[in-house]
């Protein structure tokens, strides 16, 4: 991600989503990666886009970074490298169209990547494309999950955008069990880690539905400190009572 200034709303509204459409301008998404091929760079990501965080400061997310393992330092440290000179040189090539580019400045980008996954760890229950299929519900829910299926290339060669969605996902809900740890006793998981399969982890993995995991692997984890007892022994109805307190 990039932080972006110098540059006025009116002047870009075509390239900012949420303020192309309302003004009729066509897909900002679109409008975007045609301005940056027209400045003679093609980003790594087919879908670039600007937001604006308020009146003359906005965010960019125009840049991926393919093949890197995210438990490794090294390759971390190169996708890292890559992905902030791309980021330069991306807002480089806009500035010099001139025009409302022509006062662009970066005034920063991400402290560290973005990693989309890494390691996910088996837990007592695993969330499975499936569930998605049918909108699966239990007793022990923890989380109504409503974002669709999101899977970013994986492949350049193949598409530099969203994959193609194997299915429509209906809303389903994520167990409690999918946040505790399967193999070690006192581990407790919340947001892009829990126990889930790749289709399903492209649709829990958001903000909203860790805000709600973290929330359940707290309750449960202070009541198991305070009960002496493991995190898979705590009764769901204790968290359901203080849930809702």
């Amino acid at each position: 991600m990039g932080i972006l200034s110098g540059v006025d709303t009116d002047g870009i509204a075509a390239f900012i989503r949420g303020q192309a459409e309302p003004r009729k301008l066509g897909s900002p998404k679109k409008n975007l990666l045609a301005e940056f091929r027209k400045a003679g760079i093609d980003p790594s990501y087919g879908g670039p886009s600007i937001f604006e965080i308020r009146d003359g400061l906005y965010a960019m997310m125009a840049n991926h970074q393919y093949g890197a393992s995210a438990i490794h330092a090294d390759e971390v440290s190169k996708a890292t490298i890559e992905a902030r000179r791309e980021v330069h040189s991306l807002v480089d090539s806009l500035k010099k169209l001139g025009g409302p580019w022509k006062e662009l400045h970066l005034n920063c980008t991400g402290e560290q990547i973005g990693t989309r996954e890494a390691r996910r760890v088996f837990g007592r229950y695993y969330v499975d494309s499936e569930d998605l299929r049918t909108g699966a519900k239990f007793d022990d829910n923890i989380c109504q999950v409503t974002f669709p299926i999101d899977v970013h290339s994986t492949n350049p060669d193949k598409t530099k955008a969203i994959e193609s969605k194997p299915f429509k996902s209906k809303p389903y809900q994520i167990p409690l069990r999918a946040l505790v740890a399967r193999d070690v006793d006192g581990l407790m998981l919340a947001g892009r880690n829990i126990s889930g399969d790749f289709f399903a982890h492209s649709s829990y993995r958001v903000t909203g539905n860790a805000v709600a995991m973290g929330e359940a692997a707290g309750i449960i984890s202070a009541i198991a400190v305070k009960e002496k007892t493991l995190p898979h022994n705590v009764p769901f109805s204790e968290l359901e009572k203080l849930a809702t307190a």
